[in-house]
């Protein structure tokens, strides 16, 4: 006789089990010439894009790190790309000491999107040391953070936007205050 044509299948093998693939965070490259990122969402978009197509956040009123200095943009590349943790953290370091709002896509793409918890915590940091608003949305996706050290400094930065935030007369309308 031939071949048996019929292969069986193992009976100890269940055929419709679904295999987990644990998905690695990939963290691709961000031609800040050409892309910039949104400090809401953390979303990469067209340079010259003035709105958000993913949250609809507007955009006009920061400048893209493209259009800055050289030196912006190459920490902005080593914050997203060095292979080394460490590296990285002392880039989103930097750029965070700078102060100012075009850094702010590129912290909330790091905070969102790194896979070492540090470099997450740091930029949750400096996130909340801007005091800008559109880090609020960026903080509150860091509230579910895996790591519990990445969402405490998420809420101690949600805390700073909002002293520093705060209606300056907060007694204003209280019964003691009022004038009879």
């Amino acid at each position: 006789m031939g071949k048996d044509k019929y292969i069986r299948p193992d009976p100890n093998v269940n055929p419709y089990k679904v295999k987990r693939v644990i998905a690695t965070p990939t963290r691709s490259f961000i031609d800040f010439n050409t892309r910039r990122v949104c400090p809401a969402c953390g979303n990469d978009i067209k340079i010259h894009h003035n709105f958000c197509k993913y949250c609809g956040v507007d955009l006009s009123a920061i400048e893209p790190i493209g259009n800055s200095d050289e030196i912006s943009k190459q920490l902005a590349i080593t914050a997203t790309t060095d292979p080394d943790a460490g590296v990285r953290r002392e880039a989103v370091d930097t750029l965070g000491d700078f102060g100012e709002t075009k850094v702010l896509g590129v912290l909330t793409y790091v905070l969102l999107h790194d896979p070492d918890e540090n470099v997450r915590l740091e930029a949750a940091d400096k996130l909340g040391d801007l005091h800008h608003p559109y880090s609020l949305d960026a903080l509150t996706k860091a509230l579910k953070d895996v790591n519990p050290l990445v969402r405490k400094e998420a809420i101690e930065g949600l805390k700073k936007i909002k002293k520093k935030n705060k209606p300056e007369d907060e007694n204003k309308g209280k019964p003691e205050n009022r004038d009879e």
